[in-house]
């Protein structure tokens, strides 16, 4: 098994397409698990004209993630998927978004996700505030700032904490997380942290690969990554409002950032957050997010995309916040970065939505790359009532835009409790109309045996805009208008084209 490349399509592939041209529903693990109960359900499975499946642990798993057992059933549907001539792909976390290993990682506080806090609450206060939450406040700056009549930078200069200020005193905080019970107790991983990143390897990749290492590539073709991102950014809403504003950080940014720009961020941290009243362009703003947006996917992205080269196993998976500019800046910097190093780059459709950008930006990265697919996690949120209608026409201009590899959302294993709330509709054997789903895998299956041929064919180019992105966001009482325009025009021009 394993994905092959035939240069030429064969009618009889045409004709009843193999696994590998087959959708692979995320398999919901979210209850006791019973490997007799797995085995029958891979049989139903491969009935819908699967071809494989996401073993995918969900919120009600009672199994020890990574554990003995867990393992045990890893392998064994392994087997069985083998015996059926399917795939057996894997998932890196517990539930999502990926990068804690279910808090294995982040138990330790080196790991833990950090922000840059500015801040007008003075350290002993903010000390005080944080003594029992583990989120460890470390003072990295203070600034004296003075603002215009309508709140943007004057003049600001670094001073000593306990100097009076002519201005607004501000400090610069290095925060870690909140912990939260979504995490296992703990918290979201320092995703640019090398070091965070590769013990999430080593606790995760590792594991399955002492495990399964002589199937990938085989019968185990692919692992999917879930959501990461840096952090979710707190942009201001009005420049004299008081409330902290947050950003991404990580204790190489300071260096990372000298490196490129020869002085020290943190100092002029005003202007990431605030506009200069001169006019000046937002420089800083750029440079933040460059540096940020090269930490997280060179640390995270193409660490573990280059671990499943080496490995002989496809780094699949989508980011969070993809489809405009200001999500893409909340969460992860820029989305087409992100995929340069995946071995089948992929995207998140929920709703029943129509996000061209999301498609056409992971389908640029596969043109120009060379990759041999595209993955769509699809159908997620769309409720009992979304019928084959449905499943056809999202799939439909979903495959136009690139996707060759479904991956459904969700198979559940079980509807026990609240997992029958858990985004439905369930694409299994719960669906009256489950033994009706291969005519959609079907003629997805003879689609992609022809998209994933040949070489495609592109007269136009569209410059990405988020760079731009980077400097016109900021306080929203007066980039708001700026970034607004700016995202309307690349929704615009792509849904247009």
């Amino acid at each position: 098994m394993g994905f092959q490349k035939e240069e030429k399509l064969s009618e009889q592939a045409f004709e009843n397409p193999p696994a590998e041209y087959r959708g692979a529903p995320f398999w919901a693990w979210n209850t006791d698990l019973d490997e007799k109960e797995l085995l029958w359900q891979i049989e139903q499975l491969k009935e819908m004209g699967f071809g494989g499946f996401f073993m995918h642990t969900r919120a009600g798993m009672s199994t020890e993630y990574l554990g003995k057992d867990f393992m045990r059933l890893i392998r064994a549907c392994n087997e069985k998927a083998r015996k059926m001539g399917m795939f057996s792909y894997l998932y890196d976390e517990d539930r999502w978004p990926s990068g804690a290993a279910g808090g294995y990682v982040t138990e330790n506080k080196s790991f833990r996700q950090q922000t840059i806090v500015l801040s007008m609450t003075p350290p002993e206060e903010m000390s005080s505030r944080h003594l029992d939450d583990e989120r460890d406040p470390i003072l990295l700056c203070a600034y004296d700032i003075q603002f215009d009549e309508v709140g943007k930078l004057k003049k600001y200069t670094v001073v000593n904490e306990d100097a009076a200020a002519a201005g607004e005193k501000w400090y610069a905080y290095r925060l870690l997380v909140e912990k939260s019970g979504w995490y296992n107790g703990y918290t979201y991983l320092d995703t640019m942290n090398p070091e965070a990143v590769k013990k999430f390897i080593e606790v995760t990749y590792e594991a399955y690969y002492r495990e399964l290492g002589g199937e990938f590539g085989k019968s185990v073709p692919a692992i999917f990554t879930d959501e990461p991102a840096y952090y979710s950014i707190s942009f201001k809403g009005f420049a004299r409002d008081g409330k902290d504003a947050a950003f991404p950080w990580t204790t190489p940014f300071r260096t990372a950032f000298e490196k490129n720009y020869g002085y020290d961020i943190v100092a002029k941290m005003p202007e990431v957050v605030w506009d200069r009243s001169d006019g000046a362009p937002n420089t800083e703003r750029y440079r933040f997010f460059r540096i940020a947006t090269e930490l997280f996917s060179t640390n995270y992205s193409d660490a573990i995309g280059k671990w499943c080269s080496d490995h002989h196993i496809a780094f699949t998976g989508h980011f969070v916040e993809e489809p405009m500019l200001l999500t893409q800046m909340h969460a992860i910097g820029e989305a087409m970065r992100q995929y340069r190093n995946m071995g089948i780059p992929g995207i998140d459709m929920l709703c029943d939505c129509k996000e061209f950008t999301t498609a056409k930006q992971a389908q640029s990265v596969v043109h120009q790359y060379g990759k041999r697919g595209m993955t769509c996690e699809i159908y997620g949120v769309t409720g009992w009532e979304f019928d084959f209608r449905g499943h056809k026409f999202e799939g439909d201009w979903l495959a136009a835009l690139g996707t060759t590899l479904r991956v459904p959302h969700l198979s559940w294993v079980s509807m026990r409790g609240s997992a029958k709330r858990d985004y439905p509709a369930s694409i299994g054997y719960q669906s009256s109309w489950y033994r009706q789903y291969g005519y959609i895998e079907d003629h997805f299956a003879r689609l992609n045996t022809a998209l994933t041929r040949g070489k495609p064919v592109v007269d136009v180019a569209v410059l990405h805009p988020i760079e731009s992105a980077w400097m016109t966001a900021g306080v929203k009482e007066y980039t708001a208008l700026s970034s607004d325009t700016l995202e309307t025009q690349f929704q615009n021009v792509t849904e247009w084209l």
